[in-house]
Formats: C-alpha cells, sequence, structure tokens
C-alpha cells in the first residue's frame, strides 16, 4: 500500500510541475518598444531563492536575460516588449545563436508594479492555436486578453536585488 502511494504522489507532482507557458513560432511583433532602463540589474523570483535574473541592454529595444539558477548550467534568453491595446507583453526566446531560424517564443503578461516589481502572467498552456504569422498571434491575444483563463493561475513575482 505504501509503494502505491508513493507511486502516486510521484505521479502527481510529475504531473504539477511540468506545466509550461504558451509556446509560439512566431513572436507577438518586431522589436519596436525602447528598452527601460529601470529594468536593467538582477531580479529574484518570490517562490526560489536559488534563481536570479540578470537583465541588459543587447540593443535599443532589445534584453538580454541571464538565468542564473543554483545548481544548474545558467541560461540565456532574449526578451523584448510588445504592446497590445496599452498593456505590455513579453515575448522572450532562447538566445541561441545556432537555432536563429526556428526560434520558440514563451508569451508573458508583464506589469511593472515600482521601481522594483515585475508581475509576469504566463499565457495559458490550454491554447490550442497555432500562427503563422505575427499579425494573426496578435489578433488573436487581442481579443482574449481580457480573459482571466487567458492567463495562467499563478503569478511570476520578480523583485529587484
Amino acid at each position: 500500500m505504501k509503494q502505491f502511494f508513493y507511486a502516486f504522489l510521484l505521479i502527481a507532482f510529475s504531473v504539477t510541475f511540468s506545466a509550461c507557458p504558451y509556446d509560439s513560432s512566431v513572436p507577438i511583433d518586431s522589436p519596436s518598444v525602447k528598452v527601460d532602463a529601470k529594468l536593467f540589474g538582477t531580479w529574484k523570483t518570490s517562490d526560489s531563492e536559488d534563481t536570479r535574473y540578470k537583465i541588459d541592454q543587447k540593443d535599443d529595444y532589445t534584453y538580454s536575460v541571464l538565468k542564473k539558477t543554483k545548481g544548474s548550467s545558467d541560461e540565456k534568453y532574449l526578451a523584448y516588449v510588445s504592446v497590445i491595446n496599452g498593456i505590455n507583453f513579453l515575448n522572450v526566446c532562447s538566445d541561441d545563436a545556432d537555432n536563429a531560424s526556428s526560434k520558440t517564443f514563451y508569451l508573458y503578461r508583464m506589469e511593472i508594479k515600482g521601481p522594483e516589481t515585475i508581475t509576469l502572467m504566463e499565457l495559458t498552456e490550454n491554447i490550442d492555436e497555432e500562427f503563422n504569422t505575427s499579425e494573426e498571434l496578435k489578433k488573436f491575444i487581442a481579443s482574449n486578453m481580457g480573459n482571466s483563463y487567458f492567463y495562467d493561475k499563478s503569478e511570476e513575482i520578480l523583485t529587484k536585488q
């Protein structure tokens, strides 16, 4: 009976922690919002003392993000802001020069809650639609962004170090 319980517990944890945000083969749009220097620096997540994000400027419109997690290899990302109906969305992709033609974009609604707090809400992984163009994706987000089910239930809160 104990073995069954532990097997069930392992499966439950696997299902719970395997969720990923919605990903897209196209971004919301091309980088066109200038970087905000207030976002530069090191940020930590509210749910992990082991993870830090170092945000720098790559160019006028793109951020360079270095994710450092204790016990893991560093991960490099590129990020930029898209604005839809006055709301900021973050386009994030791996900074992998080898796969520049086949990037996967992860999309977040981003709220800057002051000089030292950012809230990120993942677009739900339950979106089944796939988009061939940024224009299609942007229209889809614009027509659904007001619905609470469009975002994952949890928010990622980053605080500046």
